[in-house]
């Protein structure tokens, strides 16, 4: 046999396939259920070692981002860390690059989802580097992409988003990945609706909303997008009703950040309405699923948000409760610049029991403006 025969050298899989396939959901729960500290390292390494059971895991973990980010940032950074201190030998082929840039990736989605931004770029920058190692990057490089975009529509730069978004969505497309295509379509629809481009936003929402191939939280939550849009233009009645469409396919999806994004926008609608007393436990309800979520930021954004409505509302002890369980978060977070007037004034007139609603104004401005 010639010596270029040779060239390509294939490397076994540290352990052999001694299970079966199908045993791979159950033992990657059996992983997540365990705690970390009882975890031995031979547990460890048999289910670590199995790319079924990473496979599984990456799956599991994907599902749960939308409802327990921070375990999902704990699972993944772990086995990621873990993964890290293995050789490549050890993996077949590719699979120790690609597992290392799944594991990233989801540590990524989850900090952003917890409005932890400068750790999820840091995260992303990982999976990017990881993925182009395997043999067929183009999708997993348009995957970090499309987050990265989603990274840029937190800081409001939805300008860039538009502009930059048709990429990735044509690798989606021309590689038939059809609900990443999708999350990009939304993506562009939220973008334009933060740029006032209504109509065109609206076009891209309605689409998706209609699509029934589509996965049913996407169109869930492109209905609570379109609600808001309809709310923002003063069709109250059609945002009401279209709340009430999406309500039950995000609640049968279980997206508790995305019901929280619906209870925020109907609170939203409820308050524009003049319905104060109705729209107080709806932004309630939203704080306590962002809580759980472990968004601190957002949570803390929209207590301000509320101590305001609970002031117009005639209810000031509520607001002070309020600002006082926000205003730690604002300062822990950074949310402000150091030195922000309008936050020692709050602080000072909740001490003295007499909240300045002028600077409650000024701070929830200045936070909308930057969530």
């Amino acid at each position: 046999m010639p010596n270029s025969a040779r060239i390509l050298q294939f490397r076994a899989s540290v352990a052999p396939a001694t299970r079966s396939r199908d045993e791979a959901p159950t033992r990657a729960m059996a992983f997540l259920q365990s705690s970390a500290a009882a975890r031995s390292e031979a547990f460890i390494l048999e289910a670590l070692s199995d790319a079924d059971v990473l496979s599984s895991l990456c799956s599991t973990l994907a599902e749960l981002i939308n409802s327990t980010p921070a375990v999902v940032v704990d699972e993944a950074v772990g086995i990621y860390r873990w993964l890290s201190g293995r050789q490549p030998r050890e993996y077949f082929f590719d699979e120790r690059d690609y597992y290392l840039g799944e594991f990233a990736l989801l540590a990524g989605a989850s900090y952003r989802m917890a409005g932890r931004r400068d750790e999820a770029e840091i995260w992303f920058d990982r999976s990017d580097a990881n993925f182009r190692h395997t043999v067929a990057p183009a999708p997993h490089l348009a995957r970090v992409a499309y987050n990265r975009l989603a990274l840029s529509y937190d800081g409001n730069r939805y300008e860039d988003v538009v502009e930059l978004l048709p990429s990735a969505a044509l690798t989606f497309e021309r590689l038939g990945m059809r609900l990443e295509r999708a999350k990009c379509l939304l993506l562009e629809g939220l973008s334009l609706k933060q740029l006032g481009r209504l109509d065109e936003a609206a076009i891209r929402l309605r689409s998706l909303s209609e699509d029934q191939s589509i996965d049913t939280a996407l169109r869930g939550t492109a209905l609570v997008n379109l609600g808001n849009l309809l709310s923002m233009q003063g069709l109250y009645a059609d945002a009401l009703s279209t709340y009430q469409e999406a309500q039950p396919l995000l609640e049968a999806a279980n997206r508790t950040s995305a019901l929280a994004d619906l209870k925020l926008m109907f609170g939203e609608t409820l308050r524009a309405l003049g319905r104060l007393g109705d729209a107080i436990p709806a932004y309630r309800a939203a704080i306590e699923d962002l809580v759980g979520l472990g968004m601190a930021t957002r949570a803390a954004y929209f207590r301000v948000a509320l101590a305001e409505l609970l002031i117009q509302a005639n209810k000031p002890r509520e607001a002070e409760w309020e600002l006082l369980t926000a205003l730690p978060t604002i300062d822990e977070q950074k949310m402000v610049p150091e030195g922000f007037a309008a936050v020692a004034l709050l602080r000072e007139s909740v001490r003295q029991r007499k909240t300045d609603p002028k600077a409650l104004l000024e701070l929830r401005e200045y936070l909308q403006a930057k969530s």
